[in-house]
């Protein structure tokens, strides 16, 4: 019996020891799980903010690549529209004198000169050309050539226009007497 005795003893204390054994894991279960489960969470939260992160930044990169794919081409779109729509500087003063004589004569207006000035300081690359051109002649002519010129290959820009009234005698003259005040530019 004394053995028996013992033998519950030892099973009693050992079942003791056992529960005080799970009793203080429960508790440092339930201590450290808030801390752990708020790492967690917090945790869960920065790897989504990084994803979020990570799609807007590729979003940018590829937009950003998209830019950059257009600038690439910038120099070319430069140059392709210097060489349609403006004229070379080493040969603008004879290319222009032709084209506007050629214009003159297509609308069948009178002009005896022009007056030309270029600013010697470009500007993005181009320098500005003053031209000072007195046309004369009947009313559709000389809108068909300032329709000429608006729709002209090289850029002509009509900074002013000075009405002036004709010499010819008679109520029957249909003529009309411009001053246009034009720019265009050149490129180097």
């Amino acid at each position: 019996m004394r053995r028996t005795y013992r033998r519950q003893r030892k099973q009693v204390l050992y079942a003791s020891l056992l529960a005080v054994i799970g009793v203080v894991n429960l508790l440092f279960f339930f201590i450290l799980y808030q801390p752990a489960r708020s790492e967690y969470y917090r945790l869960q939260d920065s790897v989504q903010r990084f994803r979020r992160d990570i799609e807007t930044r590729r979003q940018r990169i590829d937009t950003l690549e998209r830019l950059n794919a257009q600038l690439a081409t910038l120099e070319q779109d430069r140059q392709r529209l210097y060489s349609m729509h403006f004229i070379p500087r080493n040969a603008g003063w004879s290319e222009i004198l032709v084209r506007l004589d050629t214009m003159v004569r297509e609308a069948g207006v009178q002009n005896t000169h022009k007056d030309y000035s270029i600013d010697q300081t470009p500007q993005y690359g181009l320098y500005s050309v003053k031209i000072r051109t007195p046309v004369q002649g009947a009313y559709p002519d000389v809108v068909n050539f300032i329709k000429d010129l608006e729709s002209s290959e090289t850029f002509f820009i009509i900074n002013s226009i000075d009405l002036h009234g004709t010499d010819s005698p008679g109520p029957e003259s249909s003529d009309i007497s411009l001053g246009l005040n034009l720019e265009t530019f050149f490129y180097q």
